[in-house]
């Protein structure tokens, strides 16, 4: 009987009452959606917003892993007769799901043969030895790598060496702690947006720029978008940082910092210099397709190639149990159901539908005005999804529709929106970065908030200044 209160208990605790409660929702909304549709908005549709209604609900309240989210997309608009089961089960292979297994492959490659952490060592004892020099140092380690390789992996990786530099600072320099663990955070993030592997919202925009408007950008064009906002904003976040919490002492000891990279034992020369020539020659056929007359679809061709020598017996540099360690899986059934949703919404109307109730207050409006408005709106949702990707699933999409009702370059608002779902900078739970930066202890929730609001507003203000600055210059306003 024990056993059994025991159970009940567990059970009905706070957490999985509130999941009940959730469930209770979803299982209602699969009801109301079989009732007359709303006026303007047909059967199919109707049953679709539910879906989108429910994979809101479980995304925000984190009441299902996200990645079954996804799942559950696919699965409610087959038995729901929304879409054949073929037609939505492709978008777990699509094409931007190449690119980011190439991504995460890069990344283990980076890892395995420990040059992430032998770049971090030799450019943090090239800063030398004052504090905001070394802060803004490692944020831009961090950024730089993030390019390439998984927020995550990249933050987990300097999270001891900013630990380490932290310990050599004799006494209790909180300000220190707080802008080193705050700024290795923002700045995997940030960094995340300059190339189309950094961050999954950016393969995400792309790909539904694709399935949404048949248009295919190359590796080079993402680049020209993301990579002026990585350069404005980590020197931004770190000025913020180190004016909000001034480090308490100016200069600090890290001789001892190498010793970090003491524990590496013997280095594989030829892995590493096989490694460093497959990927420099995965960079510049990504590059070349801005250049050369290249097939359709180059930039996931060349990722497709490239993971296919990287893990090939006698000529590849990395074994498929390395894929199985540091390939985000969940990532890539989250990208299929992100993919799955945004189609049927835009296919059964249901966006089309949304952006009539406010469409005729936009239509006269400023196309860069739509943008940063666009910019704005998707960030601060950053807060209910409680995740990038997510965020830019929902709100991509719904970019591109208003771009087409309004006659505007899909592109300029589906980077808007893409760019801004990483503006993720208020919460520890928002991004993993944040996440792992905050178990350090070093720092607390209030503190992130503190620099995470200005550090949103600024984001949004460089956002309003490079579209209007530069972004003309790219696309036909």
């Amino acid at each position: 009987m024990e056993a059994v209160y025991d159970s009940m208990t567990k059970m009905f605790n706070k957490k999985n009452i509130k999941n009940i409660i959730v469930y209770l929702i979803c299982i209602s909304i699969l009801f109301i959606v079989h009732v007359t549709s709303p006026a303007g908005l047909s059967q199919v549709g109707f049953k679709m917003l539910g879906i989108a209604v429910i994979s809101a609900l479980l995304w925000s309240t984190d009441a299902a892993p996200i990645p079954i989210t996804a799942l559950i997309i696919i699965f409610l608009q087959t038995i729901l007769g929304v879409a054949d089961l073929n037609e939505v089960l492709k978008y777990i292979a699509h094409p931007v799901n190449a690119l980011l297994f190439v991504g995460f492959s890069l990344s283990a490659g980076l890892q395995k043969y420990n040059l992430d952490k032998k770049i971090s060592i030799k450019i943090i004892e090239y800063a030398g030895t004052n504090v905001k020099k070394l802060i803004l140092s490692v944020m831009c380690v961090v950024a730089v790598l993030s390019m390439w390789m998984s927020n995550t992996s990249t933050t987990a990786i300097m999270i001891p060496i900013a630990a380490s530099i932290l310990r050599m600072a004799k006494g209790e320099h909180k300000n220190i702690g707080k802008a080193f663990m705050i700024g290795i955070a923002y700045a995997g993030t940030i960094g995340g947006m300059a190339t189309p592997v950094g961050t999954t919202p950016n393969p995400i925009t792309i790909g539904f720029l694709q399935e949404m408007a048949g248009i295919s950008l190359t590796f080079l064009d993402w680049v020209a978008i993301g990579l002026p906002f990585a350069v404005v904003l980590v020197p931004l976040a770190w000025f913020l940082l180190t004016w909000i919490y001034p480090p308490e002492v100016e200069e600090v000891d890290v001789v001892d910092i190498s010793s970090l990279d003491d524990d590496q034992g013997e280095t594989d020369q030829l892995g590493v210099n096989k490694f460093l020539f497959y990927f420099g020659l995965i960079v510049v056929l990504w590059l070349s397709g801005s250049f050369l007359p290249v097939p359709d679809g180059w930039l996931y061709i060349v990722s497709l190639g490239g993971s296919i020598v990287l893990y090939l017996p006698l000529f590849g540099v990395l074994e498929w149990k390395d894929a199985e360690e540091s390939v985000d899986w969940g990532v890539l059934i989250l990208i299929g159901g992100g993919l799955a949703l945004g189609s049927g919404l835009s296919s059964t109307g249901v966006i089309s539908w949304i952006i009539g109730f406010f469409e005729q207050g936009i239509q006269g409006l400023p196309i860069s005005l739509v943008a940063i408005l666009v910019a704005a709106l998707t960030s601060i949702s950053i807060l209910f999804f409680c995740s990038i990707t997510a965020t830019s699933t929902a709100f991509v999409p719904l970019a591109i529709t208003l771009a087409m009702q309004i006659d505007a370059n899909p592109i300029i608002l589906a980077a808007a929106a893409g760019l801004a779902s990483s503006f993720a900078y208020l919460l520890p739970a928002n991004t993993p970065p944040n996440a792992i930066a905050y178990t350090e202890g070093y720092f607390e929730t209030k503190d992130m908030i503190k620099s995470g609001v200005i550090l949103l507003v600024l984001s949004i203000i460089v956002f309003a200044v490079i579209s209007q600055v530069l972004w003309p210059f790219m696309f036909q306003f």
